[in-house]
């Protein structure tokens, strides 16, 4: 397994100004606590080795797959890691979300994306769609968490990320505790595309933090294949609900 903390998978010894840097200015493990050595990088190597990873093969449905089934647009999706609510793991999408930690988001990303592609999940692609929030929530968090996850996805592949072609016009009321017939219903009407001459005839790689039931992926999903022509749609999460 290639060093999580190196972009080409070599390992580095940190120089004396990072090692002095991270004396001064510590950093944490995104899902234990645990301060980082100068080597480590948003999460320690026991975190790191220890995800709930989601194994990806072209041959079968994967959990993220599954949840999408009924797009008819969709060419492939996966997801870097399994998400339950009440394990530690759950400290990554807070850190990424709320936290004001995007780096983790994009760090995960290029580790994920690195692996996808020697799988040949990118062949095809044109481009990376970020899941679009609206104006005011990006507003008020001061980021767009998706959009970091397309920049690590972009910095292991080249990929362009397009952002102005869909937008979010609506936010939906909080999923948490809803029933799944309610969180479809509560997905809908929520995006807009912009200009479809973005993305018209492309394969698009549409970006989440984490998929619970699919009804917003969806919803997008949807939108986009009925004012697009000749659209395909893969998917990426960080993770997946299951």
């Amino acid at each position: 397994m290639k060093n999580p903390v190196c972009r080409d998978g070599q390992i580095r010894r940190p120089g004396l100004v990072r090692i002095l840097f991270e004396f001064l200015f510590p950093h944490y493990c995104k899902v234990c606590g645990r301060r980082l050595d100068p080597s480590e990088e948003e999460l320690c190597i026991s975190c790191f080795l220890g995800m709930p990873r989601v194994e990806y093969d072209m041959k079968s449905i994967n959990p993220t797959e599954r949840m999408l089934l009924g797009q008819h647009s969709l060419v492939r999706a996966a997801s870097l890691i399994h998400y339950d609510k009440d394990s530690t793991y759950s400290n990554i999408l807070f850190h990424l979300k709320y936290w004001r930690h995007p780096s983790v988001g994009t760090w995960l990303a290029r580790t994920g994306a690195m692996e996808l592609k020697e799988k040949g999940f990118f062949e095809g692609v044109d481009c990376i769609v970020p899941m679009p929030i609206t104006f005011w929530k990006e507003m008020k968090r001061g980021y767009n968490q998706c959009t970091y996850i397309a920049k690590g996805i972009r910095q292991a592949t080249g990929l362009p990320i397009i952002n102005n072609a869909v937008k979010r016009v609506n936010e939906h009321s909080k999923q948490a505790g809803l029933g799944k017939y309610q969180r479809w219903n509560n997905a809908q009407d929520l995006f807009q595309v912009t200009d479809p001459s973005l993305l018209a005839g492309k394969h698009v790689l549409v970006v989440d933090d984490v998929i619970t039931t699919g009804a917003t992926l969806c919803s997008l999903i949807d939108v986009m294949e009925a004012n697009i022509p000749n659209l395909r749609v893969s998917v990426f999460t960080l993770a997946v609900a299951d």
